[in-house]
């Protein structure tokens, strides 16, 4: 396709690049994009080495791919912003994996088990209080730099994160993420015979690194048959339609007999029960499902054995960070062909349409995103008024807008807006460093059932984060 552009080429400026869950993917469908031609990327990582490879990395794939891109980096993104069109947004404040483990054990000593610990329950208030000042320093210089441009932010706890620089800085933010895709690859398992799809024996949609050459198979397929509209809230999103792409059938009764009747009864147990009860198929898989669910985490019942729901594999994504630093480096020392790059799923790697959002707004090309996490505004009726909701869109020069939804069943809703309300609050103790109010928030999350052993893991979060906490001084 051939583009002719009527305004200059955007700016963008990417803050993490050196990210082994984002960095490498979001650079390859960047440059190789057609509409991306001739724009500028910035790449900022603290990472000094790190960043050098990358940087080096991204002008390789600009000379191979024809990309025409100017390229810079700096550790200082103040060098970067003045001028960018779009600030791409992928830290973690210490290092993820410890962190995160760290944010399981923590409560786990006080009695509370979490099932995943990263969007929800306590870990999830450590892990928004240690990357909120980043955050919102980010929003700060952009403010200062660049007050027109886009933040897209991917970063986890995204509700409450992208709530924070919504309701306290004056910039224009969007949510990113591509849980969506568990979705399409639930249902195409179930419904896998209609196309063929080959499915693998015990096949889970676990978001971890060791499982995603088997997961990436079968989502490959599934967005291939699957047109599937959802909405709700980030990690917490519901099936409003799901047709057959090609010609337009309703399938969500076949959907709901196959896979309540007749599916594997271990296939995401907790999501088909879920389903079940409430009638409406939720799309982020078990792993994320249970995040925000009050009847997950008893330590009598042991609902975690039931439903077989699994952490994070630390150790795996240690891995998966090591391989994606090898691969860059070996493009980089000529060991390894820049090509191998532009098949994502070749390295577990996922496409979070950045350019082609990038395109849609800048040159007025809309385009419509299956999942946006913006503010409310009546796009799904019974969740509050400009808290970040998650539905398709429309995406242009005029932005992100969403599309309007007929209201979520009332249970639904229900413990949608009890997310909303504590990703409010933890959003402003996080970024005030108020320890009551961070009290009150863990005390509405609904893994903390007692008051002394929230006040113990709050406590033990604080002093253990401590150097990456400033606001709590």
């Amino acid at each position: 396709m051939r583009y002719e552009n009527r305004v200059d080429p955007p700016k963008i400026v990417v803050i993490g690049a050196g990210s082994a869950i984002f960095g490498l993917g979001a650079l390859s469908t960047i440059i190789q994009h057609p509409a991306m031609k001739g724009a500028e990327l910035a790449l900022c990582d603290i990472n000094a080495d790190g960043l050098a490879v990358i940087h080096q990395l991204a002008e390789i794939m600009n000379r191979a791919w024809d990309a025409e891109m100017t390229i810079t980096s700096s550790t200082e993104r103040r060098d970067l912003l003045p001028g960018a069109h779009f600030v791409l947004v992928s830290i973690q404040v210490g290092q993820r994996e410890t962190v995160w483990e760290q944010d399981w054990r923590i409560p786990l000593k006080h009695g509370v088990r979490q099932p995943y610990a990263e969007n929800g329950g306590p870990g999830a208030f450590a892990h928004t209080a240690r990357n909120l000042p980043l955050i919102m320093a980010i929003a700060r210089d952009m403010e200062d730099l660049c007050p027109d441009a886009w933040c897209l932010n991917l970063v986890n706890p995204l509700i409450r994160l992208t709530t924070a620089v919504h309701r306290y800085s004056k910039i224009k933010v969007l949510g990113l993420c591509h849980q969506l895709l568990w979705g399409y690859t639930m249902a195409a398992a179930v419904l896998a015979d209609r196309w063929g799809i080959a499915v693998p024996d015990g096949f889970h949609v676990h978001t971890d690194a060791d499982n995603m050459p088997a997961f990436l198979s079968v989502a490959g397929e599934a967005v291939k048959h699957l047109d599937i509209k959802a909405a709700g809230i980030n990690h917490f999103s519901w099936v409003y339609e799901i047709r057959d792409k090609h010609t337009g059938e309703d399938l969500y009764p076949e959907l709901r007999e196959r896979w309540l009747k007749q599916y594997r009864r271990d296939f995401e147990p907790l999501s088909r029960e879920v389903f079940e009860i409430y009638d409406m198929m939720p799309t982020a898989g078990d792993s994320h499902l249970c995040e925000y669910l009050t009847w997950i985490s008893d330590p009598v019942a042991q609902p975690w054995r039931k439903y077989d729901l699994k952490l994070q594999s630390w150790e795996g994504n240690r891995r998966r960070r090591a391989y994606r630093d090898k691969l860059a480096r070996d493009i980089v020392a000529g060991c390894e062909d820049v090509n191998a790059l532009r098949d994502l799923s070749r390295h577990g790697m996922l496409d979070e349409g950045i350019p082609e959002m990038v395109e849609a707004v800048h040159y007025d090309r809309p385009y419509q995103h299956p999942q946006l996490n913006i503010p409310n505004r009546s796009y799904i009726p019974n969740l509050p008024e400009a808290a970040i909701v998650e539905v398709p869109g429309l995406v242009s020069r005029a932005g992100f807008v969403g599309e309007r939804f007929s209201p979520l069943p009332a249970p639904i809703a229900e413990m949608c807006r009890r997310e909303l309300a504590l990703s409010e609050l933890v959003a402003e103790a996080a970024l005030t460093g108020d320890r009551e109010l961070s009290l009150r928030a863990l005390l509405l999350d609904p893994m903390v059932t007692d008051i002394d052993s929230g006040r113990a893991i709050l406590d033990d979060l604080l002093a253990a984060n401590a150097k990456y906490l400033p606001q709590f001084d």
